[in-house]
């Protein structure tokens, strides 16, 4: 009897030992089981995975990320109220169309197709429905032009109150777009008896290093001078350069070709073959992942040219392409939409491909044309990079680069052809005069 007393605490104390042995490793086994269970389940709610308590299972949903500049939007799902920007919304996969609205702007709509485990974001801008005007120029702007960088504007003056003041003048834009001042505009030469530079068409170079002033027609310029936009030039300076424009025009045209090559050249190889034989004016967006182009005459962009993403935009593409009309192609998301046709903002694509296939010697006025249809394009990209600003019937005009929320910023008097974006995409600069009577001058229009 005492043995088998003895044997069973012997048998106990060994089963301690073990337990209290093994102990650790058992809590430590059943948390991570837990960890590991508890990740799986978060892992699922994440993707966007919900619990059905009624059949007891767990169905797949999307997530909508309703985002919006600026913030505070009201988000309508199907018509719904459900919630304001910024803020994360699960939906079942299907078809939803979604508004945004917020006082003061510009609906934002898009019909949209949710995923399952795929987060669709809507990185909506919404513009301004009475933006502010507000003069950047006081003393007249003649003839202004864009730099290629975006970031200065020449223009003549020929009304203002002192006589040594009128001129050609350069203005610097401020990162942010706003304002132009007095300190960031210098004076680059006066009007002197023999020359009015208010007769003058203003032309950058390239990279903005020089600037063109040509008078008389684009086929038999009376003169022209080159003025550097970081220096005063006295006019017993100037030199009338009239004779050197066909070889000047030729080393800016290759020179803008040979930039533009070299960004054809990083493009999928059926683009590149795309790119030279059937569009024209190809313009990358600020971030280079974007550009529109002139299709100049009809073909298929293959499918799946790049991997695409899950979250690709889900609006209706035109692949099958068609000359004379205007698209954006998506480098990031394989993506091509089309965005309106040439003819509507002043684009014959005949000429340009008239000019591809120009075998003879061209004139002056072909090489100016030429010259001036890449730099001066009556289509702008937005910095946002997701927009194109445009002319159209007299209005200034704004699209996403998917085609959708087209809207009409200013209806509003201004000259046409004189329309730029500010450096951060949050103003336009317009040039307009408030009275018949006084000449015009450029000014900030505040859309964001």
């Amino acid at each position: 009897m005492k043995k088998k007393t003895s044997r069973k605490r012997s048998l106990k104390k060994k089963i301690k030992s073990v337990t209290k042995r093994w102990r650790p490793l058992l809590v430590i086994s059943t948390i991570a089981l837990f960890i590991g269970i508890a990740t799986f389940f978060i892992s699922l709610f994440v993707r966007g995975y919900r619990p059905d308590l009624k059949s007891k299972t767990i169905f797949p949903t999307g997530l909508l990320a309703a985002n919006s500049i600026p913030k505070g939007a009201l988000v309508y799902i199907n018509n719904k109220l459900v919630t304001v920007t910024d803020d994360t919304i699960n939906l079942t996969p299907g078809d939803y169309n979604i508004r945004l609205l917020k006082d003061g702007y510009f609906p934002w709509e898009k019909k949209i197709t949710i995923k399952k485990e795929v987060v669709y974001q809507t990185n909506a801008y919404l513009f301004r429905t009475a933006p502010d005007l507000k003069p950047l120029t006081t003393t007249g702007a003649i003839n202004p032009a864009l730099s290629p960088d975006g970031l200065r504007i020449v223009y003549s003056v020929a009304s203002a109150s002192a006589h040594s003041k009128n001129g050609v003048w350069v203005s610097e834009l401020n990162s942010n777009g706003f304002p132009i001042r007095s300190s960031t505009s210098k004076q680059l030469t006066r009007n002197t008896a023999a020359i009015d530079w208010s007769k003058a068409k203003f032309i950058w170079s390239p990279k903005g290093e020089k600037i063109l002033a040509l008078f008389g027609p684009l086929d038999s310029p009376t003169a022209a001078y080159l003025l550097s936009p970081e220096e005063f030039t006295p006019s017993d300076q100037l030199r009338d350069v009239g004779f050197q424009l066909p070889s000047l025009l030729n080393q800016w045209l290759e020179e803008r070709n040979k930039n533009l090559r070299e960004k054809i050249a990083k493009l999928p190889p059926q683009w590149q073959e795309i790119a030279t034989q059937s569009a024209a004016l190809i313009t990358f967006s600020p971030h280079r992942k974007k550009f529109f182009y002139l299709a100049t005459q009809e073909t298929t962009l293959p499918d799946d040219l790049l991997p695409h993403p899950p979250a690709r935009s889900t609006q209706p593409e035109e692949r099958n392409i068609k000359p004379g009309r205007i698209y954006v192609y998506n480098l990031k998301e394989d993506t091509n939409f089309f965005i309106i046709e040439g003819e509507k903002i002043g684009l014959d694509w005949k000429k340009f491909v008239s000019s591809k296939n120009q075998e003879s010697q061209p004139t002056l006025k072909d090489q100016l044309e030429k010259y001036l249809a890449t730099t001066q394009f009556p289509l702008y990209w937005l910095a946002t990079n997701s927009h194109l600003i445009f002319i159209e019937n007299n209005q200034i005009k704004v699209v996403e680069t998917d085609g959708t929320n087209k809207q009409t910023l200013f209806a509003g008097s201004f000259i046409n052809g004189y329309v730029f974006p500010s450096p951060d995409g949050t103003s336009l600069i317009v040039l307009t005069s408030m009275h018949p009577h006084l000449p015009p001058n450029l000014y900030q229009v505040k859309i964001r």
